[in-house]
Formats: C-alpha cells, sequence, structure tokens
C-alpha cells in the first residue's frame, strides 16, 4: 500500500493500523506500506486508486512516468479485478461508464455537505430527502453534459453513494455540513479533522467552473459553494433556492443532452426509466404535417450534425423517411397521460 505520510506508513507496518485516518480497525499484518511510490507500482500486479478526489491528478500524473506500455485499463482486467474484490460480504459491479462513476463519485460529497448543513440547521428529513434527490438530477445534468450515461447515476455509483454519504454518521462531508449550519467556522472545522480531508470543500470548486463551462444550471451543488468558499449565510442561501422559478419536476433537458451529445443515445431505456410505457393516441384525422427540428438548446451541436433532429407529426413512412436520415432519432406521437408529455413510439440509430 502506498501512502504519503511517514506517520501512516509507520503505524501501519509497525502497529498494522491505520492509527491516522482509520484508527480501531486492524490491518492484515501481511499488508505492507511504502511511500515510494514507483516501489510500489514495480512490486504490484494491481494498482487501485484510491486517494481523495483533490489529489487524483497529482498522483496519477506522478504514476503515468512509472508504468509500462504493457499496463493497461480494459473492460477484461475489469471482470477480473471484480472477482478478487466480491466476497460473500462484498459484492462488486463493474461498468464501462468511466466518465459517469467518476463524476459521481466527486459531485456527492458537494451534496453531503448540503445535507449536512440541512441537518444542523434542523430542517429535518424531508428537506434532506429533497435535497438528495433533486441533487442527483444537478448531478445527472453535469454528467449528462460531459458525456456520461444518465443511467449511471441511477445506480450503486450515482443514488447509492450519494444516499450513504449524505446520511451516514461516518462521513466526513456530512460531518463538516452539520458543523457549519450549527454556525462554526469551515477553518476551524478542518483544524480540528487530524488531517482527515472532506473532499467536497475543493470539489466545490471545481463544479463551479465546470457548470459554468458546461452552461448547466446547479443551484444547490452552487449555493454550497458560496457557503464554504464566499462566506454567503447558509440560511440566507437555503432560502433563495427554496424561492426560485417554480418548474415540473421531470424536465426534458437531460434528454435532450443525451441525443445533443451523441454518446449514450438509448433515449428508449432512459424514457422507460422515467415512468410506464404509454400507449400514443391514434388520430383517426388527417395527422399533421411532418416536423423535423434541432433539439432546442442544441444548436451548436446541430449545426455540426445536422441529422440528429427531433422529428414529430406526419404519416408513419414519413416518418420512417426521416429517421432514415438521422444519426439518432426520437419519434414522439403526443398523447394523454405519456411520459415526459409524449409517448415513445420508436428510438433508432442510422448511419448513411
Amino acid at each position: 500500500m502506498w501512502a504519503r505520510g511517514s506517520d501512516t506508513v509507520d503505524a501501519v507496518n509497525r502497529l498494522h493500523e491505520n492509527t491516522v485516518y482509520l484508527p480501531g480497525y486492524p490491518c492484515p499484518p501481511s499488508l505492507r506500506a511504502s511511500s515510494d511510490l514507483g516501489a510500489v507500482i514495480t512490486g504490484s500486479e494491481l494498482l487501485l486508486m484510491v486517494v481523495p478526489t483533490q489529489y487524483i491528478v497529482t498522483t496519477l500524473g506522478e504514476a503515468a512516468k512509472l508504468l509500462q506500455p504493457h499496463q493497461v485499463m480494459d473492460d477484461q482486467l475489469a471482470a477480473r479485478v471484480q472477482a478478487l474484490l466480491s466476497n460473500p460480504r462484498f459484492r462488486c459491479y463493474r461498468s464501462t461508464d468511466v466518465i459517469g462513476v467518476e463524476l459521481a463519485g466527486a459531485l456527492k460529497n458537494v451534496l453531503a455537505i448540503a445535507c449536512g448543513i440541512s441537518d444542523g440547521l434542523g430542517f429535518g428529513n424531508n428537506a434532506r430527502a429533497a435535497l438528495i434527490t433533486r441533487g442527483l438530477y444537478e448531478i445527472t445534468k453535469l454528467a449528462v453534459a460531459r458525456g456520461a450515461n444518465p443511467l449511471t447515476m441511477s445506480g450503486l455509483a450515482g443514488m447509492g453513494d450519494l444516499v450513504l454519504t449524505c446520511t451516514g454518521d461516518l462521513s466526513r462531508n456530512r460531518t463538516v455540513g452539520l458543523r457549519l449550519g450549527r454556525g462554526e467556522r469551515l477553518q476551524d472545522i478542518q483544524a480540528s479533522m487530524g488531517g482527515a480531508v472532506a473532499e467536497g470543500v475543493p470539489t466545490a470548486v471545481a463544479i463551479r467552473t465546470l457548470a459554468r463551462k458546461l452552461g448547466v444550471e446547479c443551484p444547490i451543488m452552487q449555493g454550497i459553494h458560496r457557503v464554504i468558499h464566499e462566506g454567503a449565510n447558509a440560511q440566507e442561501v437555503v432560502t433563495e433556492v427554496m424561492s426560485r422559478e417554480l418548474k415540473p419536476e421531470v424536465a426534458p433537458d437531460i434528454i435532450k443532452g443525451v441525443i445533443a451529445n451523441g454518446s449514450n443515445t438509448n433515449l428508449m431505456e432512459v424514457l422507460a426509466a422515467a415512468g410506464p410505457p404509454q400507449t400514443p393516441a391514434v388520430a383517426e384525422a388527417p395527422p399533421p404535417a411532418l416536423k423535423a427540428t434541432a433539439l432546442e438548446g442544441a444548436a451548436a451541436t446541430a449545426a455540426r450534425n445536422p441529422r440528429s433532429i427531433l422529428c414529430d407529426g406526419g404519416r408513419s413512412g414519413e416518418r420512417e423517411d426521416g429517421a432514415m436520415r438521422t444519426a439518432t432519432v426520437a419519434v414522439l406521437a403526443a398523447g394523454a397521460g405519456a411520459a415526459l408529455g409524449a409517448a415513445v413510439v420508436a428510438v433508432s440509430r442510422w448511419r448513411r
């Protein structure tokens, strides 16, 4: 095991316990720690990156100089690691959505601080549930804008990790939020943590930068940035977020993002997750004229890829012809009670 701090290395090797970050939990006697990254990489068959989020870039930069060309990451290796890590008490799943898993793991820490602040202010369980739910929506919007699969956010890497971190008493990020909500200063909280890291504090800065770059609105996470890094009053920020313009709970922007960014375009799966299948209405009167329009909010993408269009209206033959001329097409027919305001008739992928 590689560790940067000499105190950690000494405690693991001599006492078989990480007395700095995990006191009270014995390590296997066979586990050896070292602060020499090169020696650890050279003598290891598998490398697992488990450093805090804010140190990943620098640590990977150091590790990359030491890795050999034959040392790779691929699907077969993921399955092998999954088998090695799984046992009757720990079930491990794998995913090919690297972007989604990485973003879910980082962004959830900011939401945990938000939930801690809410609990510290005494807002109760309902407020926490709302923060988790709407926070997951913000995470999904950001992840989809970066090309992630939205379904990843509803799995263990997304919802599973988010719920645990936002509710668990051992969550450092939630603890920071709790103490902020009770009126403590961030500097005092961090000084009392004994070297432990609350990853949501620096991640809040990265989220604000990423959201602005992608043009994604994340009022909860951006509000936490204001509380942590700009000294905003937590109670006032909560009031501002709650006073925002009222909107439908499920907006179409995530689905538009899925189509617009050209990746993970299995829209049928996304819509199926939003509600039960609906039967489209069948019109007796002549259908309206076929319309093919670029997705709203994705004009730049549509300009680069004019085949990504939305078709509705027209006769079935016309819609089919339209589908054959698109890379990704969603054919929607209006119907009462249809999921997201429309019933999915067909989702096709075609290439000229």
